[in-house]
């Protein structure tokens, strides 16, 4: 029986493909061209159009009986196994939201817009309803204008269409609904966050990660389980799961096998995650120079590939913008169609709001404390060029090795998962850059960092929980704002003590992490904890001065800044000094 290494429309995003595991990584690449397994009779040749590459084979072993019978035991029990976690990872999203959103009661206390993101998705339901779309970028921008692409304002149309059905007009009854917070209504927001969170985000962290075995399990376990991403979503509320999900189903396709068909479906997944949240930019400069390796990887098909690529990423921008080219605002229909476009760009892009938003945990905030007071000492036009600087440097290692792993198509197995993790590095490493030196940085841009990484749990999973525990950490002057300590506390509580579960079902594992090498590296997860915890007793038992009321939102800033620095440091060396740990080679040794 043979099976084929080339991924169809319905292998995307099933295992990866299988191929050959005799010949080497470096014979593979230096004789990609004349293939041992490849055959060149009835029609098996390379398609010069795609740049496909042929068929191959390779010839079916049956597994000894008692490899039988451990694999039939082990499928008997999953289905059971699988259902618990889905039940768990979902009631805990559920208990989440039922504590407070953000804007709740207008705590916030904004005079010019009631409440935060939660009424804000909700009248975007709302206008998308009852206006035209033309209207859609323009209607009364003072009050949570639509600042979010194209295909988050398609999905707020059809949820809104749901909840006057389903619900009641009066939930997004044009202008009268503002700042409704009737229950049944807050219970059906949420139960929006939570069906497309299954269905994107759960769906994509399952097939990407998911192998039939405990390990593979428990990576689910704790991707689905992430406080920081349930805290925000379900808690503080927003769909950036959304985004997520399409962003990981983006990565996970580009790297599965040597057909170039699978980087386009790859490309196409990425542009809906593009058009749902602008932030995952933040992936896009890794994505552009993987997606060019590719095509450089065989020159003879480059232009082919090169058009095919673009065609479907042009398309696709197309048919999502089209409408807001085309219709006019009703207030004013002589607008010409490039200042409509400029203007959808500016309401998702509004660069007015300057370098230093709040206190964030990236360098410019740190640098803009005492004594250093880095706002004082750059010209507030120079800011934007500075930061674009900064990140640039920040992202160039990233880049370069995500260029240079394009180069070599992945014929195997053992290289298709050194594709996914090392691009999976290199999307952390990146989302990492924009974080700590981009312009206009929000504290929920982290998780754009985090859904990556949680994925290397079995790269190295000392890291892997560290910066996990780090990134909710950091959320925590904003998660104070909207009164979410309680839920913080368990969400974390129950996190730590599904890692220790881990490690004690697991044992000690044979994979290397950064944290075993010399006696500094050893002793910084034990340092980081104890100032995060630190600084939590702190806070409660020593109130800041009155001459320094934002103490300890400049401490989260400045110690978590620190540990994000670290955190790019680390992936950088995994995408350069670290072999990737082949997931079916890690071994459990016996601990005392």
């Amino acid at each position: 029986m043979s099976s084929s290494a080339t991924p169809s429309i319905y292998q995307t995003f099933g295992s990866p493909p299988r191929v050959s595991h005799n010949p080497s990584d470096e014979q593979q690449q230096h004789h990609h061209h004349t293939h041992p397994n490849i055959t060149s009779n009835h029609g098996n040749t390379t398609n010069i159009i795609t740049g496909s590459p042929p068929r191959l084979h390779r010839q079916h072993v049956r597994p000894p009986d008692s490899t039988r019978v451990r694999r039939s035991r082990r499928r008997s029990r999953s289905p059971g196994i699988i259902l618990l976690l889905f039940a768990f990872t979902t009631l805990l999203r559920i208990l989440i939201g039922f504590h407070h959103h953000s804007g709740q009661d207008n705590h916030h206390g904004s005079k010019v817009a009631y409440g935060g993101d939660f009424e804000a998705q909700r009248h975007w339901m709302e206008l998308t309803l009852h206006l035209p779309v033309g209207d859609w970028y323009w209607y009364d921008l003072e009050y949570w204008g639509l600042d979010y692409p194209p295909l988050t304002a398609y999905v707020s149309y059809v949820c809104g269409w749901i909840s006057h059905h389903l619900v009641g007009p009066h939930t997004v009854a044009l202008d009268e609904s503002r700042g409704i917070e009737d229950p049944v209504h807050k219970a059906y927001m949420r139960a929006t966050v939570l069906v497309l969170d299954v269905l994107v985000y759960g769906t994509a962290v399952w097939w990407s990660t998911y192998r039939g075995d405990k390990k593979s399990l428990w990576a689910v376990m704790i991707a689905l389980i992430q406080p920081a991403i349930l805290l925000i979503d379900h808690g503080h509320f927003q769909y950036n799961t959304v985004a997520l999900g399409l962003s990981i189903a983006a990565f996970y396709a580009m790297v599965q096998g040597p057909a170039f068909e699978s980087c386009v479906w790859g490309g196409f997944f990425f542009v809906l995650a593009l058009n749902f949240k602008q932030m995952t930019l933040y992936y896009a400069p890794v994505v552009f120079f993987y997606l060019l390796g590719r095509c450089l990887a065989r020159p003879t098909w480059f232009l082919p590939r090169i058009l095919w690529l673009g065609f479907v990423v042009l398309f696709t921008f197309y048919v999502l913008w089209e409408p807001f080219i085309k219709y006019p605002p009703s207030q004013d229909v002589t607008v010409p169609y490039f200042q409509r476009l400029q203007h959808v760009l500016r309401r998702i892009f509004p660069f007015q709001r300057g370098l230093f938003e709040g206190k964030v945990s990236n360098l410019w905030c740190a640098l803009n404390t005492s004594p250093i007071n880095i706002r004082d000492r750059i010209p507030s036009e120079q800011q934007p060029l500075l930061a674009l600087a900064a990140t640039a440097v920040l992202m160039l290692p990233s880049c370069i090795r995500i260029l240079c792993l394009g180069c070599h198509e992945p014929y195997t197995r053992h290289l298709v998962e050194k594709h996914w993790n090392l691009l999976l590095w290199a999307t952390t490493s990146c989302a990492l850059s924009f974080f700590l030196a981009s312009f206009q940085v929000h504290e929920k841009s982290i998780l754009l960092a985090l859904a990556p990484c949680t994925l290397l749990l079995w790269q190295d999973p000392d890291f892997v929980e560290w910066f996990s525990f780090v990134c909710v950490w950091s959320l925590w002057p904003l998660l104070q704002v909207d009164r979410l300590q309680l839920a913080y506390g368990c969400t974390v509580a129950i996190f730590a003590s599904m890692v220790w579960f881990r490690r004690m079902g697991m044992g000690q594992l044979t994979v290397p992490t950064v944290f075993s090498g010399n006696v500094l590296l050893r002793i910084v997860p034990f340092l980081s904890y104890v100032g995060m915890i630190g600084l939590h007793v702190a806070q409660v038992v020593v109130p800041p001065p009155p001459t320094l009321p934002d103490l300890y939102e400049v401490l989260w800033s400045v110690m978590g800044c620190g540990m994000f620095v670290l955190a790019w440091m680390v992936t950088v060396g995994k995408l350069y000094f670290s072999q990737p740990v082949s997931y079916s080679t890690t071994s459990k040794v016996k601990t005392e």
